[in-house]
């Protein structure tokens, strides 16, 4: 081993005792002595960064669950704040927590047999975002589409900012072609 190769071994060696002694003192609520205070408050900002997040989530999965999968569109304002936005990209923009649970009780009713498959979900701060798979039968009007009793199915990407453990916007990236697609209304001329 040429001398080089063994300096950076040593220090690797030294930082990973040195982070393994900071971890352990810091677990004990001691301070190390070994590293800076600055340190400490990093470490305890990353652990309450993480639970803040892990809480996020769960709060846009219970929303879901409940809302979505089980057709409670009511139950919206039990999770949403009062000034919530929900934004549809071209569908345009539902302003309002009364408005956005009219939004929701009005997708459920339409497709009562809704089904939301989280394929991915992850977080950051204070933002959520879900890749799903919605499937459904469409027994009621929806977006001025007559009900057409077609089975559907669209991917969306969902992106849910919270806000004191309640979501204060939705940005919902639906692939709405598929869903006119499904319903007869429209056929792409790319769809096979």
């Amino acid at each position: 081993m040429k001398i080089w190769q063994r300096i950076a071994l040593g220090a690797a060696l030294t930082a990973t005792v040195g982070g393994l002694t900071t971890a352990g003192a810091m677990a004990n609520g001691k301070s190390s002595g070994s590293r800076p205070d600055g340190l400490a408050a990093a470490a305890a900002s990353h652990w309450n960064g993480s639970a803040k997040v892990a809480a996020n989530k769960r709060v846009v999965k219970a929303f879901m669950q409940d809302v979505l999968n089980e057709h409670n569109g009511a139950h919206a304002t039990r999770y949403l704040t009062k000034d919530m936005q929900w934004h549809g990209g071209t569908v345009g923009t539902v302003a309002g927590r009364d408005n956005v649970t009219g939004l929701m009780t009005t997708v459920v009713t339409s497709i009562p047999d809704l089904h939301t498959e989280v394929k991915d979900i992850f977080g950051q701060g204070d933002e959520v975002v879900v890749r799903l798979v919605v499937t459904g039968t469409q027994k009621g009007p929806l977006l001025g589409i007559p009900a057409s009793g077609r089975k559907v199915q669209w991917d969306a990407i969902d992106l849910y900012k919270l806000r004191d453990g309640k979501i204060s916007e939705e940005w919902a990236s639906e692939d709405f072609t598929a869903f006119l697609n499904d319903t007869g209304t429209y056929k792409a001329p790319w769809i096979q």
